[in-house]
C-alpha cells in the first residue's frame, strides 16, 4: 500500500469525522467533556461494552453521542494495549492470585477445567473492570483539565446573539360557505 492511500484514509476516517464535530457548534465545555468522557469509557477493559456504555452515559449528561462513541472508537487500540494492565492492577490491589496470562498456559487451562478456567478469567476481568472504575474518574478529569483549555484556544469563537424580529401571527382566513339545497343532498342518498 502506498503512503498516499493510507493518508487518505486517516483523513477521511479519522481527521474529517473529528473536524466535522469540532464545527458542528460545541461548547469547550461540553466537546472537552464529550472528549474525556469517551475517552475513559473506551479503555474500559470489557470488550462489547464501552457503545452501550458511552451511549447511556453521553444521553444522560446531554452530550453528543456520537462524538462520545467516535471517541471510544478511537482510543480502542489503546482499550487493547491496556486490558493486561488493568488485570495486573486489580489483581495486585484485590491480593489475588497470579493469573497466567500466556496463550500455552491458558489454552492448558482451558483442557484441564475449562469451567474453573472460565471462572478464573471472570474473575480476572472483574478485578480489571474494578481497578478501571477506580482511575476512571481521576483520569477523566484530568484529560478534561487538559483538554478545556487548548479547546477553548482552538474553537471558533461564539458569535454574538443576533435579535431576531418578531414574527406577527398570519390573519385568519375565512372561506364563505355556500349552502347546499335539501332537494340536492336527499337526491344523493
Amino acid at each position: 500500500m502506498s503512503a498516499s492511500i493510507i493518508t487518505a484514509f486517516f483523513k477521511r476516517r479519522i481527521v474529517q469525522p473529528v473536524l466535522n464535530l469540532l464545527r458542528q457548534g460545541m461548547t469547550p465545555h461540553k466537546l472537552a467533556v464529550t472528549v474525556a468522557l469517551g475517552t475513559v469509557v473506551g479503555i474500559l477493559p470489557a470488550l462489547g461494552v464501552t457503545t452501550v456504555m458511552g451511549t447511556a452515559l453521553a444521553a444522560r449528561f446531554r452530550l453528543n453521542i456520537a462524538a462520545t462513541v467516535l471517541v471510544s472508537y478511537l482510543v480502542h487500540p489503546l482499550q487493547l494495549l491496556l486490558i493486561i494492565p488493568f488485570i495486573k492492577a486489580g489483581i495486585f490491589m484485590f491480593g489475588m492470585d497470579d493469573l497466567k496470562l500466556t496463550l500455552d498456559e491458558m489454552i492448558a487451562m482451558f483442557q484441564l477445567d475449562w469451567l474453573a478456567a472460565l471462572n478464573k478469567l471472570w474473575i480476572a476481568n472483574l478485578a480489571a473492570v474494578s481497578a478501571w472504575a477506580i482511575l476512571a474518574l481521576p483520569v477523566g478529569l484530568l484529560l478534561y483539565a487538559a483538554l478545556l483549555p487548548i479547546l477553548k484556544r482552538v474553537l471558533p469563537k461564539s458569535s454574538p446573539v443576533v435579535e431576531t424580529i418578531p414574527v406577527t401571527s398570519i390573519p385568519e382566513i375565512t372561506l364563505p360557505v355556500i349552502p347546499i339545497p335539501e332537494t340536492e343532498v336527499q337526491s344523493q342518498l
